[in-house]
Protein backbone atom coordinates (compact mmCIF):
# COMPACT_ATOMS: atom_id res chain seq x y z
CA UNK A 1 0.00 0.00 0.00
CA UNK A 2 1.05 3.88 -0.81
CA UNK A 3 1.44 6.57 1.99
CA UNK A 4 -1.90 7.58 1.17
CA UNK A 5 -3.84 4.40 2.07
CA UNK A 6 -1.95 3.54 5.30
CA UNK A 7 -2.95 7.61 6.26
CA UNK A 8 -6.81 6.48 5.83
CA UNK A 9 -6.09 3.56 7.98
CA UNK A 10 -4.64 5.55 10.75
CA UNK A 11 -7.25 8.21 10.82
CA UNK A 12 -9.92 5.37 10.64
CA UNK A 13 -8.25 3.43 14.29
CA UNK A 14 -8.35 6.89 16.08
CA UNK A 15 -11.37 6.95 18.88
CA UNK A 16 -14.20 8.69 17.81
CA UNK A 17 -15.70 12.22 18.60
CA UNK A 18 -15.20 15.72 17.82
CA UNK A 19 -12.43 16.18 20.11
CA UNK A 20 -10.03 14.38 17.25
CA UNK A 21 -9.92 16.83 14.06
CA UNK A 22 -10.11 14.48 11.07
CA UNK A 23 -10.46 16.78 8.23
CA UNK A 24 -7.83 17.15 5.58
CA UNK A 25 -5.03 19.26 6.57
CA UNK A 26 -6.16 19.32 10.11
CA UNK A 27 -2.47 19.38 12.32
CA UNK A 28 -3.32 15.26 13.17
CA UNK A 29 -3.65 14.44 9.84
CA UNK A 30 -0.52 16.23 8.63
CA UNK A 31 0.88 14.40 12.35
CA UNK A 32 -0.47 11.33 10.92
CA UNK A 33 1.76 11.41 7.41
CA UNK A 34 5.04 11.03 9.19
CA UNK A 35 4.13 7.41 10.36
CA UNK A 36 1.89 6.95 6.94
CA UNK A 37 5.07 7.74 4.89
CA UNK A 38 7.18 4.78 7.03
CA UNK A 39 4.82 2.21 6.85
CA UNK A 40 4.69 2.50 3.16
CA UNK A 41 7.96 2.28 3.02
CA UNK A 42 8.83 -0.76 5.33
CA UNK A 43 5.48 -2.25 3.34
CA UNK A 44 7.51 -1.56 -0.09
CA UNK A 45 10.66 -3.06 1.32
CA UNK A 46 8.94 -5.93 1.84
CA UNK A 47 7.65 -6.51 -1.50
CA UNK A 48 10.70 -5.55 -2.46
CA UNK A 49 12.29 -8.29 -0.37
CA UNK A 50 9.74 -11.22 -2.10
CA UNK A 51 10.84 -9.79 -5.27
CA UNK A 52 14.76 -10.15 -4.71
CA UNK A 53 14.11 -13.86 -3.16
CA UNK A 54 13.57 -15.04 -6.97
CA UNK A 55 16.82 -15.37 -8.01
CA UNK A 56 15.15 -14.43 -11.44
CA UNK A 57 13.96 -10.70 -10.51
CA UNK A 58 16.70 -10.07 -8.31
CA UNK A 59 18.27 -6.73 -8.51
CA UNK A 60 19.64 -4.93 -5.29
CA UNK A 61 20.54 -9.02 -3.72
CA UNK A 62 22.15 -9.97 -7.02
CA UNK A 63 26.15 -9.87 -5.41
CA UNK A 64 24.56 -11.53 -2.50
CA UNK A 65 23.04 -14.24 -4.20
CA UNK A 66 26.35 -14.64 -5.97
CA UNK A 67 28.06 -14.53 -2.91
CA UNK A 68 26.14 -17.17 -1.30
CA UNK A 69 26.54 -19.41 -4.35
CA UNK A 70 30.24 -19.07 -4.67
CA UNK A 71 30.23 -16.11 -7.97
CA UNK A 72 32.02 -14.89 -9.71
CA UNK A 73 33.92 -18.60 -10.85
CA UNK A 74 35.87 -19.70 -13.60
CA UNK A 75 32.45 -20.98 -15.09
CA UNK A 76 30.89 -18.07 -15.00
CA UNK A 77 33.01 -15.05 -14.77
CA UNK A 78 31.80 -11.57 -14.84
CA UNK A 79 34.72 -10.09 -17.30
CA UNK A 80 36.41 -12.32 -19.84
CA UNK A 81 38.99 -10.51 -22.52
CA UNK A 82 39.33 -11.86 -25.73
CA UNK A 83 41.50 -11.01 -28.68
CA UNK A 84 42.69 -12.44 -31.68
CA UNK A 85 46.09 -11.59 -31.95
CA UNK A 86 49.16 -10.85 -30.24
CA UNK A 87 49.77 -6.96 -28.95
CA UNK A 88 51.90 -4.72 -27.71
CA UNK A 89 52.08 -2.78 -24.66
CA UNK A 90 54.50 -1.23 -22.29
CA UNK A 91 54.85 -2.49 -18.34
CA UNK A 92 55.47 -0.60 -15.56
CA UNK A 93 59.17 -0.58 -15.89
CA UNK A 94 58.70 1.13 -19.37
CA UNK A 95 59.81 -2.46 -21.18
CA UNK A 96 57.90 -2.94 -24.39
CA UNK A 97 56.66 -6.07 -23.65
CA UNK A 98 54.47 -8.46 -26.48
CA UNK A 99 51.10 -9.78 -25.10
CA UNK A 100 49.55 -13.06 -26.36
CA UNK A 101 46.61 -14.16 -28.11
CA UNK A 102 43.44 -13.16 -25.44
CA UNK A 103 45.98 -11.88 -23.05
CA UNK A 104 44.95 -8.30 -21.68
CA UNK A 105 47.02 -5.41 -21.48
CA UNK A 106 46.89 -3.62 -18.12
CA UNK A 107 47.59 -0.43 -17.85
CA UNK A 108 50.15 1.22 -15.21
CA UNK A 109 49.65 3.91 -12.31
CA UNK A 110 52.75 6.68 -12.50
CA UNK A 111 54.55 4.42 -9.62
CA UNK A 112 54.80 1.66 -11.92
CA UNK A 113 52.50 -0.23 -10.22
CA UNK A 114 49.65 -2.21 -12.29
CA UNK A 115 46.43 -1.42 -12.35
CA UNK A 116 42.89 -3.05 -13.21
CA UNK A 117 42.06 -1.33 -16.08
CA UNK A 118 42.96 -3.05 -19.08
CA UNK A 119 43.75 -1.32 -22.65
CA UNK A 120 40.30 -1.47 -25.21
CA UNK A 121 41.38 -0.54 -28.31
CA UNK A 122 39.75 -1.31 -31.94
CA UNK A 123 41.22 -3.10 -34.82
CA UNK A 124 43.88 -1.48 -36.78
CA UNK A 125 46.61 -1.76 -39.47
CA UNK A 126 50.30 -0.26 -39.60
CA UNK A 127 50.21 0.05 -43.29
CA UNK A 128 54.80 0.49 -42.81
CA UNK A 129 56.15 -2.39 -44.40
CA UNK A 130 59.22 -2.38 -42.00
CA UNK A 131 58.17 -0.68 -39.36
CA UNK A 132 61.46 -2.01 -37.32
CA UNK A 133 63.55 0.23 -40.08
CA UNK A 134 66.31 -2.11 -40.94
CA UNK A 135 65.86 -1.05 -44.61
CA UNK A 136 64.87 -4.41 -45.69
CA UNK A 137 62.23 -3.51 -47.54
CA UNK A 138 63.26 -1.65 -51.01
CA UNK A 139 62.63 1.95 -50.60
CA UNK A 140 63.35 2.44 -46.72
CA UNK A 141 65.98 4.64 -46.08
CA UNK A 142 67.60 7.59 -44.28
CA UNK A 143 69.26 10.09 -46.09
CA UNK A 144 71.19 13.42 -44.62
CA UNK A 145 70.22 16.55 -46.67
CA UNK A 146 72.62 19.71 -46.37
CA UNK A 147 76.57 20.42 -46.24
CA UNK A 148 77.43 16.84 -46.17
CA UNK A 149 75.02 15.02 -48.32
CA UNK A 150 75.19 11.33 -47.16
CA UNK A 151 73.10 8.28 -47.03
CA UNK A 152 73.17 6.78 -43.89
CA UNK A 153 72.38 3.10 -43.22
CA UNK A 154 70.43 2.32 -39.98
CA UNK A 155 72.35 -0.04 -37.61
CA UNK A 156 69.88 -2.68 -36.05
CA UNK A 157 70.26 -2.83 -31.91
CA UNK A 158 68.17 -5.90 -30.79
CA UNK A 159 67.49 -4.09 -27.05
CA UNK A 160 67.60 -0.41 -26.53
CA UNK A 161 66.83 1.35 -23.88
CA UNK A 162 64.02 -0.64 -22.58
CA UNK A 163 62.65 -0.91 -25.91
CA UNK A 164 63.17 -3.96 -27.46
CA UNK A 165 64.31 -3.33 -31.04
CA UNK A 166 64.92 -0.10 -32.43
CA UNK A 167 67.27 1.12 -35.24
CA UNK A 168 70.25 3.16 -34.64
CA UNK A 169 72.20 6.20 -36.92
CA UNK A 170 75.07 8.14 -36.15
CA UNK A 171 75.34 11.24 -37.76
CA UNK A 172 79.36 13.06 -37.85
CA UNK A 173 79.45 16.37 -37.95
CA UNK A 174 75.68 17.98 -39.84
CA UNK A 175 75.56 21.96 -39.96
CA UNK A 176 72.37 24.29 -38.32
CA UNK A 177 69.80 24.19 -40.21
CA UNK A 178 70.50 20.19 -41.93
CA UNK A 179 67.74 17.85 -42.30
CA UNK A 180 67.71 14.04 -41.69
CA UNK A 181 65.10 12.64 -44.36
CA UNK A 182 62.80 9.13 -43.27
CA UNK A 183 61.30 7.49 -45.69
CA UNK A 184 59.14 4.58 -44.62
CA UNK A 185 57.78 2.40 -47.17
CA UNK A 186 53.97 1.36 -46.84
CA UNK A 187 51.42 -0.52 -48.76
CA UNK A 188 48.07 -0.86 -49.32
CA UNK A 189 47.25 2.67 -47.14
CA UNK A 190 43.43 3.93 -48.29
CA UNK A 191 44.04 6.79 -50.85
CA UNK A 192 42.39 10.55 -49.61
CA UNK A 193 41.44 9.47 -46.24
CA UNK A 194 42.92 10.84 -42.88
CA UNK A 195 45.69 8.73 -41.46
CA UNK A 196 48.40 9.61 -38.71
CA UNK A 197 52.12 8.74 -38.82
CA UNK A 198 53.82 8.21 -35.97
CA UNK A 199 57.36 7.18 -34.49
CA UNK A 200 59.82 7.06 -31.46
CA UNK A 201 62.62 8.69 -31.62
CA UNK A 202 65.89 9.19 -28.95
CA UNK A 203 67.96 11.73 -29.53
CA UNK A 204 71.72 11.87 -28.17
CA UNK A 205 73.92 15.22 -28.97
CA UNK A 206 77.66 14.67 -27.99
CA UNK A 207 77.62 18.77 -29.63
CA UNK A 208 75.83 21.47 -28.62
CA UNK A 209 72.48 20.40 -30.30
CA UNK A 210 69.13 21.87 -27.91
CA UNK A 211 66.36 21.18 -30.15
CA UNK A 212 65.23 19.29 -32.84
CA UNK A 213 61.66 20.65 -35.47
CA UNK A 214 59.99 17.22 -36.98
CA UNK A 215 58.22 18.09 -40.71
CA UNK A 216 55.67 15.35 -41.52
CA UNK A 217 55.72 14.87 -45.63
CA UNK A 218 52.19 14.10 -47.49
CA UNK A 219 53.33 10.37 -48.77
CA UNK A 220 55.68 12.29 -51.22
CA UNK A 221 54.81 15.51 -51.57
CA UNK A 222 56.38 18.42 -50.61
CA UNK A 223 57.10 18.70 -46.64
CA UNK A 224 56.94 21.61 -44.24
CA UNK A 225 53.98 20.54 -41.54
CA UNK A 226 55.77 21.06 -38.75
CA UNK A 227 54.55 18.06 -36.01
CA UNK A 228 56.71 18.36 -33.43
CA UNK A 229 59.56 20.21 -31.52
CA UNK A 230 61.32 19.25 -28.56
CA UNK A 231 64.48 18.70 -26.38
CA UNK A 232 66.74 15.91 -26.90
CA UNK A 233 67.96 13.44 -24.38
CA UNK A 234 64.59 11.40 -23.72
CA UNK A 235 61.95 9.21 -26.00
CA UNK A 236 59.09 10.87 -27.84
CA UNK A 237 56.67 9.51 -29.96
CA UNK A 238 56.11 11.69 -32.45
CA UNK A 239 52.83 12.08 -34.23
CA UNK A 240 51.67 13.57 -37.26
CA UNK A 241 48.63 13.84 -39.82
CA UNK A 242 48.92 12.83 -43.47
CA UNK A 243 46.13 13.11 -45.71
CA UNK A 244 47.75 10.67 -48.27
CA UNK A 245 47.50 9.80 -52.22
CA UNK A 246 48.23 6.51 -53.48
CA UNK A 247 51.91 6.11 -52.80
CA UNK A 248 54.31 3.42 -51.37
CA UNK A 249 55.96 5.88 -48.70
CA UNK A 250 55.43 8.21 -46.16
CA UNK A 251 58.11 11.31 -45.58
CA UNK A 252 59.16 12.43 -42.15
CA UNK A 253 61.93 15.42 -41.40
CA UNK A 254 64.28 15.77 -38.94
CA UNK A 255 65.65 19.46 -39.14
CA UNK A 256 68.77 19.75 -36.56
CA UNK A 257 68.58 23.61 -35.03
CA UNK A 258 71.54 25.49 -33.71
CA UNK A 259 73.44 22.56 -34.09
CA UNK A 260 77.07 22.91 -35.47
CA UNK A 261 79.91 20.35 -34.67
CA UNK A 262 79.91 17.46 -32.60
CA UNK A 263 77.89 13.96 -33.14
CA UNK A 264 74.34 12.93 -33.54
CA UNK A 265 73.27 9.68 -32.11
CA UNK A 266 69.18 8.88 -33.24
CA UNK A 267 67.45 5.68 -32.22
CA UNK A 268 63.86 4.77 -34.16
CA UNK A 269 61.29 2.66 -33.16
CA UNK A 270 57.82 1.68 -33.88
CA UNK A 271 57.51 3.61 -37.41
CA UNK A 272 53.71 3.45 -37.77
CA UNK A 273 50.70 4.67 -40.22
CA UNK A 274 47.57 4.13 -39.83
CA UNK A 275 44.16 5.05 -40.67
CA UNK A 276 42.21 8.04 -38.41
CA UNK A 277 43.16 11.20 -36.95
CA UNK A 278 44.59 9.41 -33.40
CA UNK A 279 47.17 7.34 -33.28
CA UNK A 280 46.59 3.23 -31.19
CA UNK A 281 49.09 1.81 -29.33
CA UNK A 282 52.20 0.23 -31.12
CA UNK A 283 51.45 -2.44 -33.96
CA UNK A 284 54.52 -4.49 -34.96
CA UNK A 285 55.02 -7.66 -36.27
CA UNK A 286 56.74 -10.60 -33.89
CA UNK A 287 59.71 -11.13 -36.11
CA UNK A 288 61.93 -8.18 -37.18
CA UNK A 289 62.20 -9.40 -40.67
CA UNK A 290 58.78 -9.03 -41.40
CA UNK A 291 58.07 -7.26 -44.92
CA UNK A 292 54.35 -6.38 -44.88
CA UNK A 293 51.44 -4.21 -43.26
CA UNK A 294 50.20 -5.59 -39.72
CA UNK A 295 46.82 -5.99 -38.14
CA UNK A 296 45.94 -5.74 -34.60
CA UNK A 297 42.83 -7.63 -33.72
CA UNK A 298 39.66 -5.90 -31.89
CA UNK A 299 40.54 -6.00 -27.67
CA UNK A 300 37.07 -7.49 -26.77
CA UNK A 301 36.31 -6.98 -23.14
CA UNK A 302 32.94 -8.40 -21.72
CA UNK A 303 31.44 -7.70 -18.93
CA UNK A 304 28.61 -9.60 -17.82
CA UNK A 305 24.99 -7.76 -17.98
CA UNK A 306 22.37 -8.32 -14.89
CA UNK A 307 20.55 -10.79 -17.09
CA UNK A 308 23.10 -12.92 -17.68
CA UNK A 309 24.52 -12.72 -14.09
CA UNK A 310 20.40 -13.91 -12.92
CA UNK A 311 20.66 -16.88 -16.01
CA UNK A 312 24.16 -17.94 -14.24
CA UNK A 313 22.77 -18.04 -10.11
CA UNK A 314 19.86 -20.10 -11.67
CA UNK A 315 22.62 -22.54 -13.79
CA UNK A 316 24.56 -22.62 -10.37
CA UNK A 317 21.09 -23.66 -8.64
CA UNK A 318 20.42 -26.29 -11.08
CA UNK A 319 23.58 -27.91 -10.94
CA UNK A 320 22.09 -28.95 -6.92
CA UNK A 321 19.89 -30.85 -8.58
CA UNK A 322 20.23 -34.62 -10.47
CA UNK A 323 22.21 -34.03 -13.82
CA UNK A 324 19.54 -35.36 -16.14
CA UNK A 325 20.14 -35.24 -19.89
CA UNK A 326 17.42 -32.52 -20.02
CA UNK A 327 19.30 -30.29 -16.49
CA UNK A 328 22.64 -30.85 -19.12
CA UNK A 329 20.52 -29.23 -21.79
CA UNK A 330 18.64 -26.28 -19.48
CA UNK A 331 21.88 -25.24 -17.95
CA UNK A 332 23.22 -24.43 -21.29
CA UNK A 333 20.69 -22.85 -22.43
CA UNK A 334 20.03 -20.39 -19.41
CA UNK A 335 23.94 -19.84 -20.40
CA UNK A 336 22.48 -18.82 -23.79
CA UNK A 337 23.53 -21.43 -26.08
CA UNK A 338 20.79 -24.50 -27.54
CA UNK A 339 22.65 -27.81 -27.37
CA UNK A 340 21.38 -31.31 -28.25
CA UNK A 341 22.32 -34.21 -26.09
CA UNK A 342 23.30 -37.70 -27.21
CA UNK A 343 23.67 -40.64 -24.48
CA UNK A 344 25.58 -43.79 -25.89
CA UNK A 345 24.95 -47.49 -24.92
CA UNK A 346 27.05 -50.52 -25.84
CA UNK A 347 26.57 -52.47 -28.85
CA UNK A 348 25.12 -56.05 -28.47
CA UNK A 349 23.91 -58.72 -30.61
CA UNK A 350 20.01 -57.29 -30.83
CA UNK A 351 21.82 -54.03 -32.76
CA UNK A 352 21.27 -53.30 -36.51
CA UNK A 353 24.62 -53.88 -38.43
CA UNK A 354 24.71 -50.31 -39.02
CA UNK A 355 25.12 -49.36 -35.21
CA UNK A 356 28.23 -48.43 -33.65
CA UNK A 357 30.52 -50.88 -32.02
CA UNK A 358 30.84 -49.50 -28.72
CA UNK A 359 32.22 -51.26 -25.62
CA UNK A 360 30.43 -51.17 -22.13
CA UNK A 361 32.90 -47.70 -21.30
CA UNK A 362 30.93 -45.56 -23.90
CA UNK A 363 28.05 -46.33 -20.98
CA UNK A 364 29.31 -43.77 -19.32
CA UNK A 365 29.94 -40.94 -21.97
CA UNK A 366 27.50 -38.21 -23.29
CA UNK A 367 28.14 -35.95 -26.20
CA UNK A 368 27.06 -32.38 -26.32
CA UNK A 369 26.91 -31.00 -29.39
CA UNK A 370 26.60 -26.65 -29.98
CA UNK A 371 26.89 -24.15 -32.46
CA UNK A 372 30.51 -23.21 -33.90
CA UNK A 373 32.93 -21.49 -32.28
CA UNK A 374 35.72 -19.19 -33.26
CA UNK A 375 39.40 -21.16 -33.88
CA UNK A 376 42.31 -19.20 -33.97
CA UNK A 377 44.77 -20.06 -36.26
CA UNK A 378 48.55 -20.73 -36.25
CA UNK A 379 50.16 -17.62 -38.15
CA UNK A 380 53.73 -16.49 -39.60
CA UNK A 381 54.28 -14.08 -36.75
CA UNK A 382 53.33 -16.63 -33.72
CA UNK A 383 56.30 -18.39 -31.59
CA UNK A 384 57.06 -22.03 -31.61
CA UNK A 385 55.21 -22.73 -28.34
CA UNK A 386 51.93 -21.31 -29.86
CA UNK A 387 49.46 -24.00 -30.63
CA UNK A 388 48.22 -24.97 -34.43
CA UNK A 389 44.89 -23.86 -33.70
CA UNK A 390 43.18 -22.62 -30.76
CA UNK A 391 39.41 -23.63 -29.80
CA UNK A 392 37.25 -21.44 -27.84
CA UNK A 393 35.06 -23.68 -26.38
CA UNK A 394 31.10 -22.83 -25.34
CA UNK A 395 30.47 -20.91 -22.01
CA UNK A 396 28.55 -23.80 -21.06
CA UNK A 397 31.36 -26.62 -21.64
CA UNK A 398 32.87 -25.57 -17.89
CA UNK A 399 29.22 -26.12 -15.98
CA UNK A 400 28.57 -28.73 -17.44
CA UNK A 401 32.11 -30.55 -16.63
CA UNK A 402 31.88 -29.51 -13.25
CA UNK A 403 27.55 -30.46 -13.42
CA UNK A 404 27.98 -33.86 -14.77
CA UNK A 405 28.32 -37.03 -12.46
CA UNK A 406 32.15 -38.11 -11.83
CA UNK A 407 31.88 -41.23 -13.53
CA UNK A 408 30.56 -39.81 -16.70
CA UNK A 409 32.40 -38.79 -19.71
CA UNK A 410 31.15 -35.51 -21.29
CA UNK A 411 32.53 -35.00 -24.87
CA UNK A 412 31.74 -31.77 -26.75
CA UNK A 413 31.50 -30.67 -30.24
CA UNK A 414 31.03 -28.06 -32.54
CA UNK A 415 29.35 -27.42 -35.81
Amino acid sequence: MDSSAYLSQLLALLPPGDALAREPGSVLERLLTVPAAELAQVDGRVEALLAESDPARTAEMLADWERALGLPDECYPNESFSRASRAWYFDGAGVLREAAVDEPRYLFDAAGLRTEAVLVEAAATNYVRQPYYQAAVAGAWIQAQGTAVASLTPNFAQSLDGLNRAARVRWVGPNNGDVLLLRFPTSGVPANTPNTISFWVFTRSLGNLTQIRVDAGDFGLPTGNLIAQFQVGAWRRVLGQVTPSPSSSAWMDLNFTGFTAGEIDLDIFGVQVEVGDAASSLILPSAPATTGPTTRAADQRYVATVAERRARILARLIERFEPTPAAIIGLAARLGDNVTLTEFTPHDCEDACEAPLLDEAWAHAFQVAGGAQLVVEFTCEDGCETPLSQWRTGAYECAIRRFAPAHTVPIFSYA
